[in-house]
């Protein structure tokens, strides 16, 4: 036969019109036959005329299937929505509502034929540049992009007909890793998986559904335990004037009763047995301080506490 012979459509048999034939392995068919058959088709030409005629009559009886399916949680895409009936354990995928499927047929899917469901982000980046004084484009050191991102859904299915099929959710890209469009789609991914049962989101920076996203850790930014806490009973007084000061870098512990008061900068030493301890009143001066027992005396050549002479 020549190439410019008439063909006939071996499903239908009507006159196939130039630019009309679509080639099977062992026959032709014609555009109208071809728009019948599953649009997740994708191996026609491979396929034989009998795999083609059995396609049809499973088509056929798909519609009866539809009329039957009750969607019981759709999943809504930009451009195409995903329906799913729990009852039944079936789903459509179709770019049309519920009601209007009579010209479309999409395939009445069973969620047991589902082998794998996996979300492909597919991220694309441009450079960003500017102008120098000439005009001309310059690359920033380092380099800027700019990242634009598309969501598919991709299902790997176990059926006479087809073998797998993408659902993309975007219609326009994506930009912003992390945006409020970006997580949307992500979690219209994982809506999917959740009514259909099956499914794995991606494991990289960005990705996954961020659970707890935002929460501090747990203790984040709470002090420990003890931590700048008041003594038992609350804090300490300040000293009076007059009386031993803290040594640098913190506050002294109370002394011990019967003790005298830490000498400027130490912690004192306990006095010698059987003197008892005595303190300047604050009104008076003081003009010496025991170099033994620290005890503070106002006057006289000996320590009012212990004994000691003056230095």
């Amino acid at each position: 036969m020549g190439l410019f012979d008439k063909k006939f459509c071996d499903i239908c048999g009507e006159k196939i019109g130039m630019l009309g034939n679509r080639k099977l392995s062992d026959g032709n068919m014609c555009k109208d036959c071809a728009k019948l058959l599953s649009p997740f088709c994708d191996d026609r030409r491979s396929s034989s005329l009998a795999d083609i005629k059995a396609q049809l009559q499973y088509r056929e009886e798909n519609k009866a299937v539809l009329r039957a399916f009750s969607p019981m949680i759709t999943i809504d895409g930009d451009y195409k929505n995903i329906y799913v009936d729990t009852a039944k354990g079936n789903f459509v995928v179709s770019s049309n509502k519920p009601g209007n499927w009579d010209n479309e047929n999409p395939d009445v899917i069973p969620i047991s034929a589902i082998t794998s469901l996996t979300l492909d982000v597919k991220e694309d980046r441009d450079e960003i540049y500017y102008k120098d004084a000439q005009g001309n484009n310059q690359s920033y050191v380092p380099p800027r992009y700019e990242y634009e991102y598309d969501f598919t859904l991709k299902f790997l299915v176990n059926t006479p007909w087809f073998d797998d099929f993408d659902v993309k959710l975007n219609n326009f890209r994506v930009k912003n890793m992390g945006s409020p469009e970006y997580n949307r789609y992500q979690q219209l991914a994982q809506q999917a998986m959740n009514a259909l049962g099956v499914g794995t989101m991606p494991m990289n920076g960005g990705m996954g559904m961020n659970m707890g996203y935002g929460q501090q850790p747990m203790g984040y930014g709470q002090q420990p335990m003890g931590y700048g806490q008041p003594p038992m009973g609350g804090y300490q007084q300040a000293p009076q004037p007059g009386y031993g000061q803290p040594p640098m870098g913190g506050y002294q512990q109370a002394p011990q009763p019967g003790y005298g008061q830490p000498p400027m900068g130490g912690y004192q030493q306990a006095p010698q047995p059987g003197f008892s301890q005595q303190k300047a009143p604050a009104s008076m001066a003081v003009n010496w301080t025991c170099p033994s027992c620290g005890c503070a005396n106002d006057s006289g050549n000996f320590c009012q506490a212990c004994g000691t002479p003056k230095a």
